[in-house]
């Protein structure tokens, strides 16, 4: 598919030749869980190649570019290491941050580098729970505690990256969406 579109393609047959063709058909069954690997090298390769990165699911639209609002200097949240739209999930799962692992920005630096290290050697941590995100949340409050990590997670009162929070509880948030009175950075 990517191809088709004119993308630039890797495929990296040594690390993700073993990883299923077909979808999942429940979350956290053995597909899905095996597809969180790939999710945790792709970060992670980049992470240690010194960019900044933006991940995101595939099913999330950008209505702006994501990276103007990261990459502006006069945000009032700029001095993070990563930001994280809130998921809405407030199950002590998820704590403490009830962050979205499905769209993140990572800023390139010694205390991201080591965390996405960690959390490849942790993939059997995953592989426990059925979830990347509870084991990224979990490492996340690590290597805050332990290493000064500043992990931000914009609030789900914010416009700006709205959620499956507010599909199902924000009707009207919603509509002002449609009607273009609202205009997000992104929506999954």
């Amino acid at each position: 598919l990517a191809e088709g579109l004119g993308l630039a393609t890797f495929h990296d047959d040594r690390n993700f030749g073993h990883l299923p063709k077909g979808e999942a058909r429940n979350y956290g069954d053995r597909t899905f869980t095996a597809m969180m690997y790939a999710k945790i090298v792709c970060v992670q390769l980049i992470s240690h190649l010194g960019y900044d990165l933006l991940f995101q699911d595939v099913d999330i639209v950008w209505y702006k570019n994501p990276l103007n609002y990261f990459h502006d200097k006069s945000n009032p949240y700029y001095n993070f290491d990563m930001y994280f739209q809130e998921d809405g999930a407030l199950s002590t799962r998820y704590a403490p941050y009830s962050a979205n692992s499905g769209i993140y920005y990572v800023r390139n630096n010694d205390k991201t580098m080591y965390l996405f290290t960690s959390f490849l050697y942790r993939y059997d941590d995953v592989l426990q729970a059925n979830s990347h995100q509870q084991t990224l949340i979990q490492l996340m409050a690590d290597h805050a505690s332990l290493y000064g990590l500043r992990v931000k997670v914009l609030s789900r009162d914010m416009q700006e990256f709205p959620g499956g929070w507010h599909y199902h509880r924000r009707k009207d948030f919603m509509k002002d969406i449609m009607k273009e009175k609202v205009v997000p950075e992104i929506f999954p």
